[in-house]
């Protein structure tokens, strides 16, 4: 990819960030971007890749289905955090800020989120990340828009991975009521595939990101024909819902685009929304 920077747009870290170091060094990532967690055990959401995500309709349907059953369970209820944790983002980005960006992991429902949200950009944060999912809200709600507020304020885009209720999923009012501010939407949208994409087409303030195994390589395919490449940033979910750097990084090297389009997706995008990024040193 020449000089372009390759950067991970969304990459979990539980505690230590020296075999990420080690496995960013292996495939040429000059830099992540780093978000917490959210639960006390990853392995019960951690998941494997799965022919449910080759037919988006069976995704939509059965896939939501388990999904929902697995989000309502006790299991996951209990292993839910009230709030997710950030300190080993900071951690991370206070000791390789060369190597590492951080997304502040917020529960928007919680009396605590706009004071994390402005605890973590203080110290050196540069996105609010939203997980639909687990910390749902209404995105239309005022607490959203006090976030949303926050992140304009300091420049910083929004990445969300759309929760499985109408209101936690519906992005189109928000995006529109906040048109400077930037929005990255995980995973192709998830079951929202089809909304996001003509969302990305309508706004230019919405960008879509290429982790996990539910964007696929036939999404990643008809949302660079449909929206062009500068409409796409690449991230792994490791080790949530991807197996490695390989796998994420085989669905943009097979894309029938050109090398500059490629690395587009694979940083130039990202670094066009980000506040200003230094160069990182090996």
């Amino acid at each position: 990819m020449g000089t372009d920077m390759i950067i991970d747009g969304h990459r979990h870290i539980v505690d230590s960030f020296e075999p990420i170091l080690t496995e960013m060094d292996a495939f040429g990532i000059d830099k992540t971007v780093l978000v917490g967690i959210g639960v006390r055990d990853l392995g019960p959401v951690t998941i494997a890749d799965s022919w449910v995500f080759r037919w988006h309709f069976l995704f939509r349907t059965l896939g939501m289905l388990k999904a929902r059953q697995l989000v309502s369970s006790p299991t996951f209820q209990h292993n839910l955090l009230p709030n997710p944790r950030n300190d080993a983002v900071l951690a991370a980005i206070g000791q390789r800020p060369d190597r590492f960006l951080g997304f502040a992991f917020i529960n928007p429902e919680s009396a605590q989120a706009a004071d994390e949200l402005q605890r973590c950009l203080a110290r050196g944060m540069c996105g609010l990340k939203l997980a639909l999912v687990q910390y749902p809200t209404d995105l239309g709600g005022g607490k959203m828009a006090a976030l949303c507020e926050i992140a304009a304020g300091h420049g910083i885009p929004v990445f969300m991975h759309l929760g499985l209720t109408a209101a936690s999923s519906r992005a189109d009012a928000l995006v529109k009521a906040f048109p400077k501010l930037r929005f990255i939407i995980a995973h192709a949208g998830v079951q929202c595939f089809a909304e996001t994409q003509a969302l990305a087409r309508r706004c230019d303030n919405v960008f879509v990101d290429t982790s996990s195994h539910i964007a696929t390589a036939g999404k990643i395919r008809q949302l660079c024909a449909k929206l062009g490449a500068s409409k796409l940033i690449f991230g792994s979910d490791i080790p949530v819902m991807c197996g490695g750097l390989a796998e994420a990084l085989t669905k943009i090297d097979a894309l029938t685009i050109p090398a500059s389009e490629k690395a587009k997706i694979l940083g130039g995008n990202l670094l066009n929304i980000l506040p200003s990024v230094s160069t990182p040193t090996r």
